[in-house]
């Protein structure tokens, strides 16, 4: 077991040494910079002050020899092989995120329940996105006009987006996600977007409420604390019309695993079988 530690920022981990440094770091919550996690673009470059690191293999594209001579580091392919000592600049602000416009490729397409599908997406080749867990982004069609979706997966593996579609009644867009488009189909993607993202600074509770599909942000954010390990109070309030409108059971899965997780479903159209919340329309 190592210790890597961020010089710039103080920020301290632990890691068994067989994995790259930035996937550790982003388990750990971390907000290391990174682009293509792929070797390629040199965006996760940082210098290593103390410590030996090491690659599977020759050293990647994304850093030339000369810098490698003055101490520097492609996080993204590189891993421990002693304690570590580094210098990079954390993303910590919106500011600090690349707003990109991506290809994406349709990897798979599954029916959560009656109207509401799970759409993964793939970013092809020496690219990915960057994001804080609650963002979103634009989802581009050439037949149809931009549609914003929020991210649904945490943001440790950032060429795999993972998004939840509402089918909506007379939605021209979401009806062909629903029922015409196929796996393998090109796209194009703008993002990550957005201001609703989780403050991992502050030490209070943590309350989520959301609305029927407005449970993907959610549980990008519940995924990333549960990695990270976060120990703060978590209580889900998850809203929807008829119990078959809960699509995912994670929910509870996470109430009934972790011991900082409460979640609470609330119905607005609930049957006289229903025991738990209701919420009175007015």
């Amino acid at each position: 077991m190592f210790t890597i530690e961020n010089q710039a920022t103080g920020k301290i981990f632990r890691t068994q040494g067989d994995d790259s440094i930035l996937n550790d770091a982003l388990i750990h919550g971390l907000n290391f910079p990174y682009g293509c996690q792929k070797g390629f673009c040199g965006k996760c470059k940082a210098t290593i002050i103390e410590g030996e690191v090491g690659y599977d293999g020759d050293v990647p594209n994304g850093i030339t020899p000369e810098e490698v001579a003055e101490g520097m580091a492609l996080l993204c392919q590189c891993y421990a092989k002693s304690d570590v000592s580094l210098v990079v600049q954390e993303l910590d602000s919106l500011a600090d995120i690349e707003v990109k416009s991506l290809p994406c490729k349709v990897q798979s397409i599954r029916h959560l329940n009656h109207d509401v599908t799970q759409v993964m997406l793939k970013i092809p080749g020496a690219e990915s996105l960057q994001y804080f867990a609650g963002q979103y982004i634009d989802l581009i069609h050439p037949d149809f006009e931009p549609r914003a979706f929020s991210i649904a997966n945490a943001p440790t593996n950032a060429s795999l987006i993972e998004l939840h579609v509402r089918l909506v009644e007379g939605g021209k867009f979401t009806h062909f996600v629903f029922n015409k488009m196929e796996e393998k189909s090109l796209l194009k993607l703008e993002g990550p977007k957005g201001d609703f993202f989780f403050r991992e600074e502050s030490k209070k509770p943590v309350i989520l409420v959301a609305g029927g599909t407005g449970f993907a942000p959610i549980k990008s954010i519940v995924e990333h604390a549960v990695i990270t390990k976060l120990k703060r109070q978590i209580y889900i309030y998850w809203g929807v019309r008829d119990e078959c409108d809960l699509y995912m059971d994670l929910p509870q899965q996470w109430a009934e695993t972790y011991d900082n997780i409460h979640f609470v479903p609330v119905l607005s159209e609930s049957n006289k079988a229903w025991q738990g919340r209701n919420r009175i329309c007015a």
